[in-house]
């Protein structure tokens, strides 16, 4: 069962760095990920919405390198480098194309086979310094 799970947070980081077919079975209908705006729809259209509207709104080219994953009970934690371009205005910085690299922990809970929550932490103020360099 666990690597069963581990499983699925691979596949959900290949879907929304891809081009999203097949969400529907990676997240529940009421999947919510709680470092997503607060106005974004929950399950696959809320996956849609960020990875589709909000994301390119400031980045590009989105590549996801997981380090590794740690799986206990119903929960998995994936450790990993969100690497991208920044190609539109963000927290006041006008874009200069600059390649970011931002480590990242997600937290994801598994309910029925599917991803049903998430929570993620990032070095916020490394990312900031990497768009105005």
């Amino acid at each position: 069962m666990l690597e069963e799970n581990k499983k699925l947070v691979r596949r959900y980081y290949e879907l929304v760095a891809g081009d999203l077919a097949g969400i529907e079975e990676v997240v529940t209908a009421d999947f919510v990920d709680h470092h997503f705006p607060p106005d974004t729809p929950p399950g696959p259209d809320g996956v849609r919405q960020f990875f589709t509207q909000f994301i390119p709104t400031f980045f590009s080219d989105l590549r996801i390198e997981i380090d590794f994953l740690l799986a206990e009970g119903d929960l998995v934690d994936c450790h990993f480098v969100a690497l991208f371009t920044h190609t539109g205005e963000f927290a006041g910085v006008a874009p200069k194309g600059n390649q970011l690299r931002v480590p990242a922990i997600s937290t994801f809970r598994i309910a029925g086979g599917k991803l049903a929550e998430a929570w993620e932490v990032y070095d916020s103020g490394d990312m900031l310094r990497q768009i105005q360099a």
